[in-house]
């Protein structure tokens, strides 16, 4: 396929505002694609080259990208410069450059998907002394063959801004349509297989295929990490057993028989950990799907020495305690471990952990995703020996009444920790869901988990910092992002320098001291109440935000839903 042929596919993406225009124009692109092509369009429509669980990155910044731009068509990087600062878009800049390169190489060949797809690819792969240069070299490459159009969004996906408004729904959707009837059933076949494959490629071609049964013989894999489950929140502990024990009694009050026991579990604030293990080969995976297994030499230790199981997936949460209090430190002193990438032995010792197992997902070739939560808790029983460092089973037990489940509340919040998890025993696992017989209590009026879409440069002593931030939540049904306001305060110095840090290699767009990044820094934000609001695209925003900490436990697609948003907003 022709590279200009997808470039004509991205154009008409981004001129559709309707979600059910853009899904069938995806549909009519999968379909079209050859059997090679396919797994490629499926990622490179999200403006990827890699699946979500692949933590592999290209390693391109802005700088060197205009840098590329500059190699490639002789405009002078002021101008480029310049021209992004008008358009508020590298790509848009790029185009332009092309359109007036000063320069013409005599050996230029033809944009293909597969040649784009492979460059990308390889950028990735680059390391050691020279790696900057030759990922410029790469790119530069690219542009030197392409024109404006192919040029904009070549840069657009090198720098991760497509602009195109996919989500992952609107894909879905397409997949749905594009292979299978177009139906509820068929919608929910595809969800289900992406959610245990976290990979549109595989997905794309298995319902090509194999069709609709196919997507339903997908299974867990080894190494390849699934959505986990997710919880919604309780009001109470009487409300989380009246919902996942059975209702209530005549008097109004839970009703839990020994047939519908409930398990109560503490809700630890820590990092939710999926073990992967096959033999001594050991992975460890976050609910963003991202490897972390360097980061925690002790757990792979122990997984390896303690874990009996050939093979296995075991969820459980990883907490950082204090070594002088043995209490849960927060968890941003334990996200100093999920980002460090050298000297990690140093944050063994000041940073200790506890990995607390509560689920078993597949064990010794069997998926267990089906099977009742009281079978999978007995497998993980069955599966962990005795005397690990730093495995331990989660706190729980099985209650039958409300006095019982409200002591063990009580005693989780007085050692340390969040609250409760309330979870129905008979329940299967749904990966990606947030389900009614899993929730969760805590006893805070609850903050938003938002991305970070933009910020500004502050002004006096900290103009040095990216601290006025722009906030968003999620549409559910369009996958867009919307914002709900502005956050400047709640940020320490550290804080902000540590956010400066990470946004700057995120910028997208400038407009004088306002800028525009790719949206991946997840944020907790408090705030005093929400408010209607006419200038945000999401119709609300917090009045007195206040940044709480860093949710690197959370990707950009799991900050809250505008329905969330609306729903706190009514409950005021």
């Amino acid at each position: 396929m022709e590279y200009a042929a997808l470039v004509d596919v991205y154009r008409c993406l981004e001129t559709t505002a309707s979600t059910n225009e853009k899904t069938a124009v995806l549909a009519d692109c999968f379909a079209a694609a050859s059997e090679g092509q396919l797994p490629l369009v499926a990622t490179l429509v999200r403006g990827t080259v890699f699946p979500a669980w692949d933590s592999r990155e290209l390693g391109v910044s802005s700088s060197l990208t205009r840098e590329a731009i500059r190699k490639a068509t002789g405009v002078d990087d002021d101008q480029i410069g310049e021209w992004w600062r008008e358009r508020g878009d590298l790509g848009d800049a790029a185009a332009l450059a092309v359109e007036n390169r000063s320069q013409q190489t005599l050996f230029s060949e033809s944009l293909t998907v597969e040649l784009v797809h492979e460059t990308l690819t390889e950028l990735a792969g680059y390391t050691g002394e020279g790696s900057q240069s030759r990922r410029v070299d790469a790119v530069a490459k690219l542009l030197t063959s392409a024109d404006p159009d192919e040029a904009r969004y070549v840069v657009r996906t090198v720098v991760g801004a497509m602009r195109l408004g996919i989500g992952e729904g609107t894909v879905r959707d397409a997949v749905a349509a594009a292979f299978l009837d177009g139906s509820d059933e068929a919608v929910s076949a595809v969800e289900r297989a992406h959610q245990l494959t976290n990979d549109f490629r595989v997905v794309a071609e298995t319902a090509r295929d194999e069709g609709i049964e196919g997507l339903r013989a997908l299974d867990v894999e080894l190494f390849r990490p699934l959505k986990v489950m997710l919880a919604q929140k309780a009001e109470s502990v009487g409300d989380a057993l009246a919902e996942v024990g059975g209702g209530a009694n005549e008097e109004g009050e839970p009703s839990v028989t020994t047939e519908t026991a409930v398990r109560c579990e503490y809700k630890y604030d820590g990092l939710r950990t999926q073990i992967h293990k096959r033999g001594d080969e050991v992975r460890l995976f976050t609910r963003r799907l991202e490897d972390v297994t360097e980061q925690f030499p002790e757990l792979v230790s122990d997984v390896r020495n303690h874990v009996s199981a050939d093979d296995c997936i075991l969820e459980s949460e990883t907490v950082g305690y204090s070594p002088e209090t043995n209490r849960p430190v927060p968890f941003q002193e334990l996200s100093r471990r999920i980002k460090r990438e050298n000297r990690i032995e140093e944050l063994v010792e000041s940073v200790p952990v506890v990995t607390h197992l509560f689920d078993a997902l597949y064990v010794d070739g069997e998926s267990l995703l089906d099977a009742p939560l009281r079978t999978r808790v007995e497998r993980l029983g069955d599966c962990v020996d005795d005397g690990a460092d730093v495995l331990e089973p989660a706190t729980a037990i099985a209650v039958e009444d409300e006095t019982e489940a409200r002591e063990f509340y009580e005693t989780a919040l007085s050692n340390g920790h969040e609250g409760i998890m309330v979870k129905n025993l008979d329940a299967a696992y749904q990966p990606g869901s947030r389900v009614g017989y899993m929730l969760k209590v805590k006893p805070v009026m609850e903050p938003l988990d938002l991305v970070v879409v933009g910020a500004k440069w502050s002004e006096g002593r900290k103009s040095e910092f990216l601290g006025r931030l722009h906030l968003a939540c999620r549409d559910e049904e369009s996958g867009d992002l919307c914002d709900v306001g502005w956050l400047f305060s709640g940020l320490t110095d550290e804080q902000l320098a540590e956010m400066t840090h990470r946004l700057e290699p995120l910028v997208a767009e400038r407009r004088g001291r306002e800028v525009r990044v790719r949206p991946e820094v997840v944020v907790e934000a408090e705030y005093e109440e929400i408010q209607r609001s006419t200038e945000s695209e999401s119709g609300y925003a917090l009045r007195f935000p206040r940044f709480a900490r860093f949710r690197d436990d959370l990707s950009p697609d799991e900050v809250d839903p505008l329905s969330k948003v609306e729903r706190l907003y009514d409950d005021q």
